[in-house]
């Protein structure tokens, strides 16, 4: 079954912060509330200065919140801690800081004074092809979105949970229950983003995957508590392109590019970074939105060998 006959059927770190200055005076506040403003000031001259294309920005900036309020996220994990290692509690510092950094970066593109539309996955049809099933999800009306996208494919094992290796013998352990709760379109002329809604994001080592969600949720106030905490990520299409603004998995790597997989991520050392790119737009595109665990995403697939949710969306 080719994408064409769906018509058919279809109802590396950088550690450069030259680029972050003082946003001036700040209130005398302290702990998250502080962390809270510095991330959304450092975002703001970002843009001011006309570095959004910086693909590390989310990486470095991350690693600048963790040296300049050590004592602030320590406090703020003490609660939850008291039986992880010291190589998690780093760990869980990167996480909850970088999944912040993250999603306010990605806030920030945002179009202004966007339409709206939102698909929830109803599922209307099941077709299976050459091993491959596709399910077809409803979209409540027809609309003008240009750049339309269609495909998205999740692996499976982030929505039923399981143990084992990923392509590269990288070995996950996974509640699942991560499916897409919904898909948002927000779009202003030729410019959509796409606002991924996922019930949750597993963390690979069980024993911080409860406190990655406790605390995540209480800092992402009225996110979805169904299954853990739910994740929101997004991309923007324009001009041609697909722009992944700090969730793209296609990622350096010891000096070299590199794909990441679903389980890299389950030491300190081989943590997720959040990093940026683009992809040609084309109206037959597939979104994997799970090539690793906390839904870093791109145009090709790296893990070919994992069993695969394929989804369509029919926007029109």
């Amino acid at each position: 079954m080719s994408l064409k006959g769906t018509k058919l059927l279809a109802g590396v770190l950088v550690f450069v912060f030259s680029g972050f200055v003082s946003a001036g005076p700040q209130a005398d506040v302290s702990g998250w509330t502080a962390v809270d403003m510095f991330v959304r000031s450092q975002i703001d001259l970002n843009k001011a200065r006309g570095f959004t294309e910086n693909p590390y920005f989310v990486d470095e900036l991350t690693h600048l919140v963790l040296r300049k309020f050590g004592k602030e996220l320590d406090a703020e994990i003490a609660p939850y801690a008291e039986n992880l290692t010291p190589e998690q509690r780093e760990q869980l510092k990167y996480l909850l800081v970088s999944d912040y950094v993250s999603h306010l970066h990605q806030k920030s593109f945002y179009p202004k004074n966007a339409k709206t539309l939102v698909v929830k996955p109803i599922k209307v049809a099941s077709v299976g092809d050459k091993g491959r099933v596709y399910d077809y999800y409803y979209a409540p009306m027809s609309s003008s979105i240009p750049y339309p996208i269609h495909w998205w494919v999740q692996v499976k094992v982030d929505i039923n949970g399981g143990s084992g290796r990923d392509c590269d013998g990288n070995t996950y352990d996974v509640d699942g229950n991560n499916n897409i709760s919904k898909i948002v379109a927000k779009w202003s002329g030729n410019d959509v983003l796409y606002e991924i809604h996922f019930y949750d994001e597993d963390v690979p080592s069980r024993s911080l995957d409860k406190i990655y969600d406790r605390i995540r949720c209480i800092r992402h106030w009225g996110r979805d508590r169904t299954y853990g905490c739910e994740d929101i990520e997004s991309i923007e299409v324009t001009n041609g392109y697909v722009y992944f603004h700090s969730d793209w998995s296609h990622a350096p790597h010891d000096g070299h590019v590199s794909d990441l997989t679903y389980a890299c991520c389950s030491s300190v050392r081989d943590r997720p970074p959040h990093v940026s790119g683009k992809r040609p737009y084309s109206s037959h595109i597939v979104i994997y939105v799970s090539n690793v665990w906390n839904h870093l995403m791109d145009t090709l697939d790296t893990n070919p060998c994992m069993t695969k949710n394929w989804g369509y969306t029919a926007w029109n």
